[in-house]
C-alpha cells in the first residue's frame, strides 16, 4: 500500500498519456458571424511615444470547459500577427504551438476550467516580457505558467484551513513561486548575455594600521587558522 501512494500505477500513467495525446496544437479560429466585437478595434495601436504601452491582443473563449479560442474580430490574420508579435516570432507554427502550451498549462486536464479573462491575463503577462526571440518566448510562457500554477496551489492551500492542506499545497506553491523567480532571473541573464560585473573597492591603510589583502575565511580569523 505504501508503494501505491508514492508511485503512479502503469494503467493510470497510460490513461493520462492517452488523454494528453488527444490535445492538439490550439489555433486561433475565425469569429462566427454575429458574435464579434467591432472590427474597428485596433489590433496593434501605434505608439504615441517611445514610452507608451500598447494593449496586448485579446481572444474570445466561448466555453470554460474546452480549448476553443476564437478571434474577437473578423480580422483573423491581424490577430494571428499580433500573437506572433507576443511570442517574438515570425513563425505561425511556433506562435500556435506556444499559444497552445499556454492554454494547456492554464487548463492542464479535461476537468479543469479556463475562463476568457484568465487566458487574456496570461497573454498580457507574456506580452509584458516583450520576448524578441523564440527562446525568450519559451521562457516567458514558462514564467507565466509557473506563476499561475503557483497561485492555484496557494489558493488550494487555504481551501480548507487544515494543517495537511496548508503543508502540502502551500509547499508546492512556495516551490513554484521560487522557481518563477529563478526563471525571471534566467530570462534577464539571457538578455544581458555573458556579462559580468566587477566591483572594485579602494582600501586606505594609514601609517601604524594593519591590513590584509585577500580572502579571509571566518574560521581562520576566529580559530587562529585551519589545521
Amino acid at each position: 500500500m505504501a508503494d501505491d501512494k508514492k508511485h503512479i500505477r502503469g494503467r493510470d500513467a497510460a490513461r493520462m498519456a492517452d488523454e494528453n495525446d488527444k490535445r492538439r496544437p490550439i489555433a486561433l479560429e475565425p469569429a462566427p458571424n454575429g458574435s464579434v466585437e467591432s472590427a474597428s478595434e485596433s489590433l496593434v495601436p501605434v505608439e504615441a511615444n517611445a514610452h507608451a504601452r500598447t494593449p496586448p491582443p485579446r481572444v474570445l473563449k466561448p466555453s470554460r470547459g474546452n480549448d476553443q479560442v476564437i478571434a474577437p474580430t473578423p480580422d483573423l490574420e491581424g490577430h494571428r500577427a499580433a500573437l506572433r508579435q507576443v511570442f517574438g516570432t515570425l513563425s505561425e507554427e511556433y506562435s500556435q504551438t506556444m499559444f497552445g502550451k499556454l492554454v494547456a498549462a492554464l487548463r492542464p486536464n479535461p476537468y479543469e476550467h479556463l475562463d476568457e479573462a484568465t487566458l487574456n491575463a496570461a497573454i498580457a503577462l507574456v506580452a509584458s516580457m516583450k520576448p524578441e526571440t523564440e527562446l525568450q518566448a519559451l521562457l516567458a510562457v514558462e514564467i507565466a505558467s509557473i506563476g499561475f500554477a503557483g497561485h492555484k496551489f496557494l489558493r488550494q492551500s487555504q481551501h480548507h484551513l487544515d494543517e495537511i492542506y496548508i503543508g502540502v499545497y502551500g509547499s508546492y506553491a512556495l516551490k513554484l513561486l521560487r522557481l518563477q523567480i529563478d526563471m525571471i532571473r534566467a530570462l534577464d541573464q539571457h538578455r544581458r548575455g555573458n556579462k559580468q560585473t566587477v566591483e572594485v573597492r579602494h582600501v586606505h591603510i594609514y601609517p601604524g594600521a594593519q591590513g590584509v589583502v585577500g580572502i579571509v575565511n571566518a574560521g581562520e580569523r576566529e580559530g587562529g587558522g585551519q589545521k
